[in-house]
């Protein structure tokens, strides 16, 4: 009797330590792949206070900015999957670094483990306040048939990247050239400074400037008019035969082999904190619309964003034309 006793007792024993909630006694780093005071920067700073009442402990973001966002993941990956290192995933930017066979490298989205989606934006097409040459989107298409247009973008393969690739397939005669920056506060100066003819940012980055009087949002590439920017209209609604849009997803990923307690962990914290009622007004304010993804619906929706991107791939010289 007493032998079976104990059994049954280990028995408790290992299925209560089966399920027991991972809790992280260390502090957590949290990289972000692009630069400081960038609308994807602010977005994860803005959240992380909350992630950290959470968790229970303090949250360090460093921004590993380079390499259209390579820098930083390779860092996650490198790092221990143990819970502390998580970083800031960007969809579309991250499959281009490993869908482009230039790359080398031999990493697939199986590589992370994909956690919550925090925010969703668009693509918008941006000048500097007043740019005589471009008072609206249809003229600035004119004007870019007959000149070379210098775009900043966030790198390539981003959704900033691809929005001016989509332009320059789809439209005939026009000239956008591309220049890549780190981010969209680089692209920003860059603009101001006359660096650039245009640029491309999304309602986030660039809807606090565009309040300021500093930059015009010429159209957004999106489906429908934003909530946020509702007298800027739609590319679509100006020029419906190309249907171009530009969306952008900023979530979070662990390295692939966090333990289930972990990963479960980690999703807990990012429902509880991007779902606040709190941090959504705060992100209202800023410009972004939080939409919310947790577990296997935003790896469901990577997956099938992932075959998105692939239709790029000529057009990229990723593959050859058939």
């Amino acid at each position: 009797m007493k032998k079976l006793l104990c059994a049954l007792f280990v028995m408790l024993l290992c299925v209560s330590s089966a399920y027991a909630e991972w809790t992280p006694k260390n502090n957590i780093t949290m990289i972000v792949p692009w630069s400081a005071g960038g609308g994807a920067d602010i977005a994860v700073r803005t959240l992380v206070p909350y992630l950290e009442d959470d968790l229970g402990v303090r949250i360090t973001v460093v921004n590993a900015t380079g390499a259209n966002g390579w820098i930083a993941w390779n860092q996650l990956l490198r790092a221990r999957p143990d819970g502390y290192t998580i970083a800031q995933m960007n969809i579309p930017t991250v499959y281009s670094g490993y869908l482009d066979p230039q790359q080398r490298r031999k990493v697939t989205l199986d590589s992370f483990s994909l956690v919550a989606n925090e925010v969703s934006d668009s693509g918008c097409l941006i000048v500097k306040k007043g740019d005589e040459r471009f008072p609206d989107a249809k003229a600035f298409i004119e004007y870019a048939k007959n000149n070379k247009v210098i775009a900043g973008d966030n790198g390539v393969g981003t959704n900033k990247h691809l929005v001016a690739v989509s332009l320059n397939s789809k439209i005939e005669g026009l000239k956008l050239v591309y220049l890549h920056q780190k981010g969209w506060s680089d692209t920003y100066s860059a603009i101001l400074g006359g660096h650039v003819d245009c640029g491309w940012g999304s309602i986030g980055e660039s809807i606090t400037a565009y309040k300021d009087g500093e930059i015009d949002i010429l159209c957004v590439f999106a489906p429908k008019r934003s909530n946020l920017l509702p007298d800027v209209p739609t590319f679509n609604e100006l020029m419906p035969e190309y249907n171009i849009t530009s969306p952008s997803d900023r979530g979070f990923a662990l390295p692939a082999g966090v333990s289930q307690e972990v990963y479960d962990r980690w999703l807990k914290a990012m429902e509880k904190g991007i779902n606040n009622p709190e941090f959504i007004e705060k992100m209202t304010k800023l410009g972004q619309a939080v939409n919310y993804m947790g577990g296997e619906d935003y790896i469901k929706y990577a997956k099938e964003q992932e075959e998105v991107m692939k239709e790029f791939s000529e057009v990229l010289g990723w593959t050859k034309k058939k």
